[in-house]
């Protein structure tokens, strides 16, 4: 048996979430914790039905990723936490190499792994905290030449090369998002008033600021089927990236945001002028609807 809580955040994915439990009970965790947002597809149901071991809290409201996670994490006991999403599928021995790693790196705090999609493309799951050049870069576009790379870390990195060494890095996707429990004791967990997106970037800004460090390694893989939960919405990830990066500044870097503002205004102009020119209409209403949560 391998000495962690999982936490498994349920949200209207009940064959889904059904096809990730099965493949956390075959794993053998001390610990699984279901906690279902008021779901309607008859998830708690299903989950009551096949796994009777599991403890399942099922939220009258929506809470939310972030204050979903934060109700498992508070409900768990062991000395490590997976918080897995729903979408996201584990082998058998992943929980087992994860652990391993902990225990090899006594440095390790927070640890995220390879996320590969169902056509089997590699999801880039890891990168470096926001900064105002590295956004400024991400947001006009350049950072998607390496050379950038050069001179800021890149929030997003795009050389492919990266995913494929572990290494340190500053936040990690919470689809697979391993750490200690002393991390959420001293940091508390996910702001819970960040609904959907941007909650693990910042979270690992406060997890860095307590000292803790926060790596990426593709030893192993999960199989992550990406917005399964929101799949019937009218998806904007653009937008809701940015609006991530702008609570993220607004909170962390508040004495400086008027200044950091202006800046990204300037990019996001500069970004939106170029798709107006080549007709990419879809990314004009983004970016347009961006422009009003500076």
């Amino acid at each position: 048996m391998n000495n962690v809580s999982v936490i498994v955040l349920s949200y209207n994915t009940k064959d889904i979430t059904d096809e990730c439990l099965k493949r956390v009970k075959e794993a053998d965790p001390a610990e699984v914790i279901v906690v279902d947002n008021a779901s309607t597809d008859g998830s708690p149901e299903m989950i009551k039905k096949k796994y009777p071991s599991f403890k399942l809290i099922v939220s009258k409201i929506n809470t939310g990723f972030a204050g979903g996670n934060n109700i498992g994490m508070e409900a768990s006991t062991k000395q490590h936490i997976l918080l897995l999403n729903s979408d996201a599928y584990i082998e058998k021995d992943t929980i087992y190499k994860a652990l391993q790693y902990f225990e090899t790196h006594p440095d390790c705090a927070v640890l995220g792994c390879k996320l590969v999609l169902p056509n089997g493309r590699m999801q880039p799951s890891a990168g470096f905290l926001p900064t105002p050049l590295n956004t400024v870069l991400w947001i006009s576009g350049l950072a998607r030449f390496p050379f950038f790379d050069k001179f800021a870390r890149p929030i997003h990195p795009k050389d492919k090369t990266f995913f494929t060494k572990a290494r340190e890095v500053e936040w990690v996707m919470g689809a697979f998002f391993i750490l200690k429990r002393e991390v959420f004791e001293e940091t508390h967990g996910f702001d819970g008033s960040i609904f959907m997106y941007g909650e693990e970037v910042e979270w690992c800004k406060r997890i860095r600021n307590k000292g803790f460090k926060t790596f990426y390694v593709p030893n192993f893989q999960i199989t992550h089927l990406d917005k399964a939960s929101s799949k019937f919405e009218v998806e904007k990830p653009l937008l809701n990236e940015i609006k991530g990066v702008v609570r993220f500044f607004k909170k962390h870097y508040a004495e400086k945001y008027p200044l950091i503002k202006a800046v990204l205004l300037i990019s996001l102009c500069m970004r939106l002028m170029v798709f107006i020119i080549l007709g990419k209409w879809q990314r004009v209403r983004a970016y347009k609807d961006a422009l009003g949560i500076l």
